[in-house]
């Protein structure tokens, strides 16, 4: 018997063993699980049936609140129950999916294998699997065969490595291994790659490269730059950072409710919806900056989509608009504007507030300046002005109510003395007191509640008073026209994206927000689409949290980007301990379509290609616009023919993606891509290119490559986040003249 069958066998033997602790542990947590059901659905029935339901029912609050603790405690209980339940369930499919042998000094050595959660045997504590997550399985990311060392709770471990083994194993029944003396990485890593696309992100743990695996363990710095190439794996790495942060953080109890990921838009965050999941972890809140509004500012006001945007000025034909559009959303979210606002929230506070004298029964209850000293008095300057104007409010309505007990007893004596109402003096009276209670409190509020969106617009109308508190400011050529286009949209309820951001900004400065006050960890994915408010708005909500910030400058949309906006970043969160990584290799796509897709790019941010190779992308133009209708059609047909089971076509505009779609719904089964998201991402997708960026397909047909559709700067790149989408085969097609990018 050969090398490679006595190794299979004893291979086999440990995965059976393996595989028998683990439905050993999962039948004991079934059975766990059945019995803390049951005793919570009991234990539920009973605070129904016994304690009070409406909350005038005070007698039975005490008895209620008795019971909601240890009930939390039993709902955690089985909750967690119910995960190692799952846990088990996932582990008998493929337990584990690589082992390093590991020898260390005075120890001797350990067959490390490394899988998707632990696998410990109750009876004798053996470990049967490890995280990978766990300190020692660094050894198999980082490490070729030598010497090697790990950070462990105890310090550094040194040891040597002698074997790197990795499995493919499936239905819990051993495909095949293979080791190697160099990196057993690249051939594991081929083959995941030669996959067909899914409709949504997987997990990366069985091929996480060395400098990534870097990033996913990073627990020394508050701020984690990371600068990608197009699938480099970024965002695949933050959400396992994320998991790992979740799995090593015990002094933190770092959990899904401290963590927020802020994406692109919400098809993203469907996207990437499964990762956590599949590594045995909740998934966190993820958000856009749209969403956020509502939660800042209130339900009242809408804000234009950063999509709708982007939109806009992708289609926008006329240069002199597309100009304004532009102008408007760079000075707006800069940090320029960010210093106007705060000048506008000093000079608001002192020389804005119209404070009332407040008299009662003859007496001055709340003279104006001295309100106004107090409002600016230096000990509360920390504190946000809504929070000083409410607590101001609720000194002078406590002194009022004070007062006003007198006040009803001279009111009551002068009815009474009213011959017409002889019998009804108190009720009257109290009817009065009311009334001028209204009043005083009309008063007060109007220098103590504050209309945000107001005052913003004030900023606009008053010409005056904008370029006063800009002196020194460089500002646009266009700022004029402006000034009267932003007053004239604010007079609508619907703000313009910026200006969106702009107003929540001014919000959380003069009232401040604590609905995040548990955040502790802050993931931002394309970070190189956000302005210098952004980060500003981040710093407030988040002031307390660590960041891991991803992104590629090659993939911004319409806006110029560069390295400098990583630097922006550091000055803006302000962290003591920061890092940048490149991540230049790009995995997603073969090399003849990262190749192809070099062109598109800055030379200065070279991208480095992995070897896996595939067909060569063809441009192919037509004469008209029914046959290059006709042909993608057809190229439709041949990829799916060729076992593709994702295929995008990418438009530059919805618009265009609309068109299309109308164009091609009787020729193919296609699904339109539009700001809504869609349950199922398989098939044959028309959607525009910003909707696309973050997400990969087998195949992709760019529709239009002409040189009307792509002839800017801004064009380039966002002819470049389209054909990085492609993982197998790249296709573009046009009518007229080819783009001067791809000539």
């Amino acid at each position: 018997m050969g090398e490679y069958e006595n190794n299979l066998e004893t291979e086999t033997d440990y995965l059976q063993r393996t595989l028998a602790v683990i439905k050993a542990l999962l039948e004991g947590e079934q059975n766990q699980v059945a019995a803390k059901k049951s005793d919570l659905i009991a234990s539920r029935r009973d605070m129904y049936e016994n304690t009070a339901h409406f909350s005038d029912d005070f007698e039975k609050l005490t008895e209620m609140v008795q019971h909601l603790s240890p009930l939390e405690v039993q709902t955690y209980d089985y909750g967690a129950t119910a995960k190692r339940v799952d846990k088990y369930n996932r582990l008998l499919n493929s337990p584990y999916f690589a082992r390093v042998d590991f020898i260390e000094e005075e120890f001797g050595m350990e067959s490390i294998y490394i899988g998707l959660g632990n696998v410990m045997d109750d009876d004798d504590y053996t470990t049967y699997v490890y995280d990978w997550r766990a300190p020692i399985a660094s050894i198999f990311y980082r490490y070729e065969l030598g010497k090697v060392s790990y950070q462990a709770p105890v310090g550094t471990i040194n040891g040597e490595a002698v074997l790197k083994r990795q499995y493919e194993i499936e239905k819990g029944k051993l495909q095949y291994f293979f080791d190697s003396n160099v990196s057993i990485m690249d051939d594991m890593l081929k083959k995941a790659l030669s996959d067909h696309a899914a409709d949504k992100m997987k997990t990366i743990v069985e091929t996480i490269q060395r400098e990534q695996d870097i990033i996913i363990r990073d627990i020394d710095h508050d701020l984690v730059i990371v600068q990608g190439a197009a699938g480099s794996g970024k965002t695949s790495v933050a959400l396992h950072r994320v998991a790992f942060l979740m799995y090593q953080s015990i002094k933190e109890k770092l959990g899904a409710d401290n963590i927020i990921m802020i994406s692109p838009n919400s098809l993203f965050g469907r996207y990437i919806s499964n990762v956590l999941p599949e590594l045995g972890e909740e998934n966190v809140a993820t958000l856009t900056f749209e969403n956020i509004f509502p939660l800042v500012a209130g339900e009242d006001i809408s804000i234009q989509g950063r999509n709708s945007l982007l939109e806009e000025m992708i289609t926008e034909a006329d240069d002199m608009k597309k100009g304004l559009l532009r102008s408007s959303l760079e000075f707006k979210l800069s940090r320029t504007f960010t210093l106007v606002l705060e000048r506008y929230i000093k000079h608001f506070e002192r020389h804005m507030i119209e404070f009332s004298d407040i008299h009662f029964n003859g007496e001055c209850v709340a003279d104006r300046q001295l309100l106004k000293m107090d409002l600016l008095s230096r000990n509360k300057k920390s504190m946000p002005i809504e929070i000083r104007l409410q607590q101001m409010e609720a000194r002078i309505m406590r002194r009022l109510q004070e007062l006003r007990k007198d006040r009803l007893i001279k009111l009551e004596r002068f009815v009474h003395e009213q011959t017409h109402h002889p019998f009804d003096a108190k009720a009257f009276a109290r009817l009065l007191a009311v009334k001028q209670s209204a009043a005083q409190r009309k008063t007060i509020e109007k220098f103590t509640k504050l209309d945000y969106l107001a005052i913003y617009k004030r900023l606009f109308k008053d010409k005056a008073l904008f370029y006063h508190l800009s002196r020194g400011l460089h500002l646009p050529q266009n700022i004029e026209e402006m000034l009267d286009e932003t007053y004239k949209s604010l007079c609508s309820s619907h703000l313009q994206y910026e200006d969106g951001i702009a107003l929540m900004y001014l919000k959380i400065r003069m009232a401040g927000c604590s609905t995040f006050g548990d955040i502790k960890q802050v993931v931002v994915d394309e970070v190189q689409d956000y302005y210098p408010m952004h980060f500003e708005i981040l710093k407030l909500l988040f002031p307390y949290a660590r960041y891991t910030i991803v992104g590629d400058i090659n993939q911004t949309i319409e806006k110029a980007g560069d390295l400098s906006i990583y630097e922006d970043i550091r000055n803006i969160l302000n962290k003591k301990r920061v890092t940048t990584v490149y991540l230049k290799k790009s995995f997603r796509s073969s090399y003849e379509i990262n190749m192809f897709n070099g062109k598109l790019i800055d030379n200065a941010m070279e991208v480095e290609s992995f070897d896996r190779h595939g067909s060569v992308p063809e441009v192919i133009s037509k004469s008209c616009t029914d046959e290059l209708n006709d042909a993608v059609a057809q190229e439709i047909k041949l990829c799916t023919e060729l076992g593709h089971s994702s295929i995008a076509i990418i438009c530059k505009s919805l618009r265009e993606a609309r068109s299309l779609y109308l164009c091609l719904s009787n020729k193919a089964a296609v699904k339109l891509i539009d700001q809504e998201t869609p349950e199922d991402m398989k098939g044959v997708l028309i959607i525009p290119v910003y909707l696309a960026k973050g997400l990969e397909f087998d195949a992709v047909i760019v529709y239009g490559a002409d040189d009307i559709n792509y002839r800017s700067t801004e064009d380039k790149k966002l002819l470049y986040i389209a054909c990085s989408r492609a993982l197998h085969k790249l296709t573009l097609y046009y009518t007229g003249n080819i783009s001067r990018f791809l000539g």
